[in-house]
């Protein structure tokens, strides 16, 4: 009997198949290259031990300065001076707007009718550089999205960064940098903790820039600064080859493994000015936040487009990075090519789909769950016009083919999809895509073979067509994870956002300054499904407001931000919870105070 079941859970693994999960339209796949692809795959040394990686990030962990830079230069001797890039000083080009940070209106609460506005303003036209915002959840527990203004005279390229402290209430602008005479391509962002201080963490985002607005002889760059504003540094890595340009910048780190000796790093293509050959993709990667990069070469012999990397943590670390392979005018199939973390140009492939003559496999989007050995990750992408996703469960070795993401039941779909994972909670990967007519932004978030229920229009305004929308996992907590999504309106203008589970919003009530701290009693109470939260605190600081269940589990983050002193009104939405009794925590500075709520239904 034993070994009957063994077979019928092997059988289920090689098939893909189980008892819940989507449509599969075609078998697993062979991971095998066709005929004309069969070539010599190398996966080789790198530059130097990785064990000498290893005491570096023990140095700086432990804060043992003296070691780090030490252990840093040994690393720097070895690496070929071909392959080392300065970004130490400001580009003069680049510049910090001016304006002041802002807090637009508070969001709408959970799916409503009505998305948030988080930038008003026309955006960058995306065709074919359609990635022209990002979205991520912070090391900090924090939302952030980067986005790439429209040109307009006096400043050609321009990037802005917006940040949401409560789970997507309110969002304010930390800081961007500007071009007066250059047009920006692309852009990726990272947010990594570089401290024990909250506002240590820092936003990194990367992009291509040229001096004309087709992005030919476009170069690679980045800037950072902290979640406040402050630190703020920018500097270009590395220069494309005459006639050629970069573009689609994707960024990746190991920062959800290391508090402050996380390397950050890029891969972005290398093609020809008309963007019909790629000749390689390159890859830059910093272990001391931007300050030097190690750069080399991917090549790959095939014109691969539109790269989408993530860090692949095992032993060792890896880079995996997705892209559309073009075999014909009729014939795209999907690759992931894999190296080193460590740079190196060695590489290797998995061979995905396919899919034929006459067959479109378009624009890959890549997550890797970030677990230690990793074996979970899926590839979002279009098939012909309609959105499959393609997961592996066993670290790349075997991928199972077009599973069921957006089928036809809504319309095909637009080729944009997008994909996240977060590695704590239930229900940790999250996929969207957009209808070929803007009018219909999907979303759906589940396990690796189902993702769960389709969330059909998410978006209360028209999308654009040639931006593509990106999603990501909020994470209040251990154990909650919430779907959001962000978007660029039709036009392309203005940045939308929404996400469930949000509050209604935070309303500083005005008034007399108050003397004391005060947490009042939620009205109405009982309560179906939104009540309001009256609070004062009498001292700017971080204003926290948890709700727990009557066990005593964290159920929900009602405030979390910086708070100037005031009267407030926190407005929660409960649509999300089930009928009974709940307790709700205020904590700011050295108050605390707890009150009983009840929702019925």
């Amino acid at each position: 009997m034993k070994q009957f079941l063994s077979f019928i859970l092997l059988l289920s693994l090689i098939t893909g198949y189980a008892f819940a999960q989507d449509d599969i339209g075609s078998s697993p796949s062979t991971n095998q290259p066709k005929q004309n692809e069969k070539a010599t795959n190398i996966y080789g040394d790198s530059f130097y031990p990785s064990n000498l990686e290893a005491q570096h990030k023990a140095a700086v962990e432990s804060g043992n300065t003296a070691e780090a830079n030490m252990l840093e230069r040994e690393i720097n001797s070895m690496i070929p001076d071909a392959n080392k890039f300065n970004s130490l000083q400001t580009n003069p080009n680049v510049e910090v707007p001016t304006e002041t940070r802002s807090v637009p209106p508070p969001y709408n609460p959970d799916w409503y009718n009505s998305d948030a506005t988080v930038y008003s303003g026309a955006i960058k036209f995306g065709d074919p550089y359609f990635r022209q915002i990002d979205m991520k959840m912070g090391e900090d527990g924090n939302m952030y999205i980067a986005l790439n203004r429209a040109p307009v005279t006096g400043t050609f390229g321009r990037i802005d960064v917006y940040r949401s402290s409560n789970g997507g209430a309110s969002w304010v602008y930390t800081n961007g940098l500007q071009y007066a005479a250059s047009y920006i391509g692309t852009v990726s962002m990272l947010v990594e903790v570089r401290g024990t201080l909250p506002d240590s963490a820092r936003v990194i985002v990367y992009y291509t820039v040229s001096s004309t607005s087709n992005n030919d002889g476009a170069v690679l760059a980045y800037g950072s600064w902290r979640r406040d504003g402050s630190a703020w540094y920018a500097g270009n890595i590395a220069n494309p080859p005459a006639g050629e340009e970069y573009s689609f910048a994707s960024a990746m780190s190991d920062g959800y493994f290391w508090t402050t000796a996380t390397y950050i790093g890029v891969m972005c293509t290398e093609s020809n000015n008309a963007l019909t050959t790629t000749n390689n993709f390159k890859y830059y990667r910093s272990i001391n936040w931007g300050q030097t990069w190690t750069g080399v070469t991917i090549s790959s012999g095939w014109n691969d487009f539109y790269p989408s990397a993530e860090l692949r943590p095992g032993s060792p670390d890896s880079v995996w990075i997705a892209v559309e392979r073009r075999f014909s005018a009729t014939q795209y199939d999907v690759r992931v090519i894999r190296t080193p973390f460590i740079p190196t140009a060695s590489n290797n492939t998995y061979f995905i789909t396919n899919g034929g003559a006459g067959v479109k496999y378009e624009k890959p989007a890549l997550t890797v769950k970030q677990n230690s050995p990793t074996d979970t990750a899926i590839i979002t992408t279009t098939k012909n016009g309609v959105s499959y996703y393609l997961p592996t469960t066993n670290g790349g070795g075997l991928w199972n083919l077009d599973y069921t993401l957006g089928g036809t039941a809504n319309g095909n779909n637009k080729a944009f999809t997008w994909c996240n994972t977060s590695s704590r909670g239930l229900n940790s990967i999250i996929a969207t895509w957009v209808s070929n007519d803007g009018d219909s932004i999907n979303v759906r978030r589940g396990v690796i073979n189902f993702l769960g229920t389709t969330l059909y229009k998410r978006n209360s305004n028209t999308a654009s067509t040639s931006v593509s929308p990106t999603c990501m996992i909020y994470s209040p907590n251990t154990t909650t994870n919430l779907s959001a999504i962000a978007y660029a309106g039709f036009g392309p203008t203005n940045i939308y956002a929404n996400q469930e589970g949000l509050l209604t919003g935070i309303n500083n009530n005005g008034g007399e300054v108050p003397e004391t701290y005060s947490l009042s009693q939620n009205y109405p109470n009982p309560f179906n499904p939104v009540t309001n939260i009256k609070f004062t605190i009498p001292t700017s600081g971080l204003v926290n407001i948890t709700l727990f269940d009557i066990m005593g589990r964290e159920i929900a983050t009602i405030v979390n931000q910086n708070l100037t002193l005031g009267s407030y009104t926190a407005d929660f939405d409960a649509s999300k919870l089930s009928s009974g009794v709940y307790f709700y925590k205020l904590t700011s500075g050295s108050f605390t105070d707890t009150k009983k709520m009840m929702l019925v239904k």
